[in-house]
């Protein structure tokens, strides 16, 4: 069964709220997370740099190797923590991406540095598959400082899955729903009670 790592960066600023933490429908988001996705994967982590926040929860905590540097580093903390060849990573404000999208794009993996959505023209960097492969260009860009996650994709050997690769799993806008600001906050609590 594939790995799956969740970031969890902390406190937004958009927001002024940790996102993993904010109540959707009386659930944190954290919590509907794990609980759509424990029951699939045998290697759930959390990628923090506020552990304590998270050992309650039944996925291993982790720290970031290069702390503070931003998602690069909770990936990069994924694939130093994991055994496995591959490990889907999933940014906490994404709660819908579901279990069939997941092993989706893990199945196509086997040939690739990573497999990463492209909705409405953007890349989803942060609901994505990561190989082994990607540390060392991911420590690179660390120890540089380079902390743009699109910029590397530009040096991967990278499947790009578009909308209607994706279409299958359900609405895509919904699917890949991010949770950026209050109003965004507003809209999951919406999809969720649909759900």
């Amino acid at each position: 069964m594939p790995a799956v790592a969740i970031l969890s960066g902390g406190k937004s600023s958009r927001m002024g709220i940790n996102k993993a933490l904010a109540s959707l429908n009386g659930i944190k988001v954290i919590e509907y997370i794990l609980a759509r996705l424990k029951p699939y994967f045998d290697e759930l982590l959390i990628v923090t740099n506020e552990p304590e926040l998270y050992e309650k929860y039944p996925a291993r905590v982790i720290t970031d190797i290069f702390p503070r540097k931003g998602p690069i580093a909770g990936i990069h903390a994924a694939l130093m923590n994991t055994s496995r060849t591959e490990i889907f990573v999933l940014s906490c404000d994404m709660p819908f991406v579901n279990t069939d999208v997941i092993n989706y794009m893990m199945e196509r993996a086997a040939d690739y540095d990573s497999v990463v959505p492209v909705i409405g023209g953007r890349l989803q960097p942060t609901a994505a598959v990561y190989n082994q492969s990607c540390v060392p260009l991911l420590t690179d860009c660390l120890k540089k400082d380079k902390l743009k996650l699109t910029r590397i994709f530009d040096d991967l050997n990278a499947l790009y899955l578009d909308e209607t690769d994706l279409a299958r799993f359900g609405p895509v806008a919904e699917v890949f729903f991010n949770i950026n600001d209050l109003a965004a906050l507003d809209k999951a609590r919406e999809i969720a009670g649909r759900n």
